[in-house]
């Protein structure tokens, strides 16, 4: 929760039965108002909050992002990612499909499941009648046999 929320003196309250009840806190005393009283409050604390924020320079704008040297996308965990990535990451997909089909066809099911798949190198084994250490062997140098292939 934001630092303002836990020192704010006005609460929306839902009840039980789905009843709101806004109440402002007036001297130490909750005092229940209307809707309209109670969003014309918020506004103006935030309005309060909106020059406060400015004048000790917290407010995020991107005049001041693009002065600052910062990238728009930085603030957020959101990536979007860029037609370039985008057109880049599908020839890769392309590039490795076409590489997958040159593999034998145990090399193309190992691949698939361990890879693809998230089948455990040891349950792979399991199932071939083989160790894991052969399983990561043979994934290894598929891997790098694919990695050839797309590299020419």
């Amino acid at each position: 929760m934001q630092y303002w929320k836990k020192t704010r003196n006005y609460r929306k309250h839902v009840d039980t039965d789905g009843s709101v009840r806004y109440v402002i806190t007036v001297d130490g005393e909750e005092v229940e108002v209307t809707e309209a009283v109670y969003k014309a409050y918020s506004q103006a604390d935030r309005r309060e909050r909106y020059g406060y924020e400015r004048e000790e320079g917290l407010l995020l704008s991107l005049e001041r992002m693009d002065e600052e040297g910062v990238h728009p996308t930085f603030p957020t965990d959101r990536r979007v990612e860029s037609a370039e990535d985008t057109v880049m990451r599908r020839l890769l997909i392309a590039e490795a499909l076409d590489a997958l089909s040159c593999l034998t066809p145990s090399e193309q099911r190992l691949i698939q499941a361990v890879v693809m798949e998230g089948v455990s190198e040891q349950e792979y084994a399991e199932y071939l009648g083989v160790s894991q250490v052969a399983v990561h062997l043979r994934k290894h140098g598929i891997l790098k046999k694919i990695f050839q292939i797309m590299t020419y």
